[in-house]
């Protein structure tokens, strides 16, 4: 992948950078914004990081996640970098500004601001690789927690490099950060092998409500069911992919209740079904494999309208 001169030149040309990601942070958003923060404050940058909520208690085992806040500082920026997202509305801030936006991401957008530039690329795994590369055009040295960083958010967005968008580049990438001192077992196990037990907990009661309609299936998670848990959103990370799981689904459905008549949808796609496709007709968007919605109503009138549409989506 080719880095733009133009997004070299922006951190080259400026001094204050404000590195924000979407909400919700998964392990490619910090993992990526972490280390690109490390990679500017190498170059002698100022650098403030940024996300609207917490970094997950799965991921703060990363060195370094202490460097993403929740508020938005009162001082001014130079520029403003959006990892992983496009759009400042995923961002959850209103007020951000700069003279200058960049946009590293390989979610696909029809953003053509001429006051950002873009380094998007929807081929490769995850952010965490336009981050590696970028790194390595401004030649600035890799260490190993930059790449322990850098090697947990494509391990988690490739799902430990199951996932159809795992390829060779992908696989060199993380060969090439484990040569920093990664151990790949240690990072499994702090994503995969330390689930709190109330987590768990809180699975039972979701594979309870487990739906199958053909090659359809899915789960529900209610603030009820956080409730008799002591859990939180936080925790269904990765709850889609059991419905996803199921010999003969092609698409795996998550429906979370955020409000009153409010669902906050997951949709995963073994492949041969655009889910993207689906979430743009609900304002959403995403990944072929992997896009998000919001649809307000009762939960029998939200799943009729997802179901609807994703099986439109299997026999086109």
């Amino acid at each position: 992948m080719k880095v733009p001169v133009s997004l070299l030149k922006l951190i080259k040309e400026n001094r204050r950078f404000l590195i924000v990601s979407h909400i919700n942070p998964d392990g490619d958003a910090a993992g990526s914004v972490i280390a690109l923060a490390m990679g500017l404050k190498k170059l002698g940058k100022s650098v403030y990081a940024l996300c609207k909520d917490p970094v997950p208690h799965i991921y703060r085992f990363l060195p370094g996640s202490d460097l993403i806040k929740s508020r938005v500082p009162s001082s001014k920026f130079d520029a403003v970098l959006l990892l992983d997202c496009n759009s400042f509305k995923r961002t959850g801030f209103k007020e951000l500004q700069a003279e200058a936006i960049g946009v590293i991401d390989h979610h696909l957008t029809a953003g053509k601001d001429p006051w950002r530039v873009n380094f998007l690329d929807p081929d490769v795994s995850a952010t965490a690789e336009l981050v590696y590369a970028l790194l390595k055009a401004l030649r600035v040295p890799i260490d190993k927690k930059m790449a322990l960083n850098l090697y947990t958010a494509i391990f988690t967005d490739t799902g430990g490099f199951r996932y159809s968008n795992t390829n060779v580049k992908t696989l060199e990438i993380a060969s090439e950060l484990m040569k920093k001192g990664v151990n790949a077992w240690e990072i499994s196990k702090e994503v995969y092998e330390s689930y709190p037990y109330k987590r768990q907990k809180l699975l039972i009661l979701v594979l309870a409500t487990l739906e199958k309609r053909g090659r359809i299936a899915s789960v529900t998670v209610t603030r009820n069911m956080y409730k008799k848990t002591n859990t939180t959103a936080e925790d269904t990370e990765d709850f889609v992919n059991h419905a996803r799981k199921i010999k003969g689904v092609e698409v795996g459905i998550l429906f979370r209740e955020t409000g009153k008549n409010k669902y906050k949808i997951s949709l995963r796609s073994k492949g041969s079904i655009d889910v993207a496709n689906v979430a743009k007709g609900f304002g959403g968007g995403g990944h072929a494999s992997a896009a998000g919605l919001t649809v307000d109503g009762t939960l029998k009138e939200v799943k009729s309208r997802v179901f609807k549409a994703v099986r439109k989506a299997i026999k086109e």
